[in-house]
């Protein structure tokens, strides 16, 4: 009876975001951005975003209209597949091991053990390009990345104070990149910074002010998906120790509702070899640059501002 429920919330789910699909097409003339620029509103627990934009350097505007922090994942999935795939095949074996995690005790060092046999082998093909930090509610972030054409999927996988997914709540929206080229460039970085597994080396004056970071990556982890970066404005007092468990998507009360850090922009998960782009805004005051990818800890920088 369990299972049953599961698979009919799940039907009810596909069914809301297949009609918001559809709905989106009748606003196709939204999606031709000849700057490349696009703004991609959160809500608790939706997505509002063009249904199409063209290829190449995109700007992505990400503003948190809900209550709940909230962020986004953009990931190109192999061609044929689509979000309903994306919702039943990924989503669902993931809330899985999540349900197992939170409500049955399943210990963190068996997690793969449990999920890898249950994710279809497309998953492989799967890439993960970017997307935002963690972002807070009212806040807002702008990120940059390159996008070839393909189907992609815009996911926010955070938990609310129940310990729901974000995404099985309704947090996944198709994106359509088509062949059309555009010629934008990707913004000037006055902070750079190159993550490898177990290095974050960060260039550039950090003081107060607006600042643009690329982030380029030189080395992925040989588990997990990609490596991202969280920027988080801290305490001189702060347990970081506490901060690493609360980012740690797989501790019961990590990356859930509500949270107890303030974050301040950064980048999701990407790709060897990429480069991506993020702006925001530093106050003078103590932060935490962090790489962590799927439950495991890369590296951590604590630096001052000021």
């Amino acid at each position: 009876m369990k299972q049953l429920i599961k698979l009919l919330t799940f039907s009810a789910i596909i069914a809301g975001l297949i009609n918001q699909t559809a709905q989106a097409q009748m606003h196709s003339s939204e999606a031709d951005h000849s700057d490349h620029s696009i703004t991609i509103i959160a809500e608790d627990y939706a997505y509002q975003a063009p249904n199409q934009i063209p290829s190449g350097w995109t700007t992505m505007q990400f503003e948190n209209h809900g209550n709940e922090d909230h962020f986004l994942l953009v990931a190109k999935v192999p061609d044929g597949k689509t979000l309903e795939d994306y919702t039943t095949q990924i989503v669902m074996p993931f809330n899985e091991v999540w349900y197992a995690l939170r409500d049955d005790g399943l210990e963190q060092e068996l997690v793969f053990e449990k999920l890898m046999p249950n994710l279809p082998e497309w998953f492989a093909g799967i890439e993960f390009m970017g997307g935002t930090g963690i972002v807070p509610a009212g806040e807002s972030s702008e990120i940059t990345l390159r996008l070839d054409p393909g189907t992609y999927i815009l996911e926010c996988y955070f938990k609310n104070e129940d310990g729901e997914l974000h995404s099985v709540e309704g947090m996944l929206r198709e994106l359509t990149v088509t062949d059309s080229q555009s010629d934008t460039t990707p913004p000037e970085a006055d902070i750079n910074i190159t993550l490898s597994n177990f290095d974050m080396d960060i260039q550039g004056d950090l003081k107060p002010g607006k600042h643009t970071f690329s982030v380029h990556i030189i080395e992925n982890p040989e588990q997990g998906f990609g490596h991202n970066v969280h920027v988080v404005r801290v305490d001189e007092d702060a347990n970081i120790d506490e901060l690493m468990r609360f980012i740690n998507f797989f501790e019961v009360d990590g990356m859930r509702t509500p949270s107890p850090f303030t974050f301040a922009g950064g980048m999701h998960l990407m790709p060897a070899g990429a480069t991506t782009y993020f702006t925001t805004e530093l106050k003078s005051g103590r932060y935490i640059f962090l790489s962590e990818y799927t439950g495991f800890l890369g590296v951590v920088q604590d630096v001052t501002v000021e």
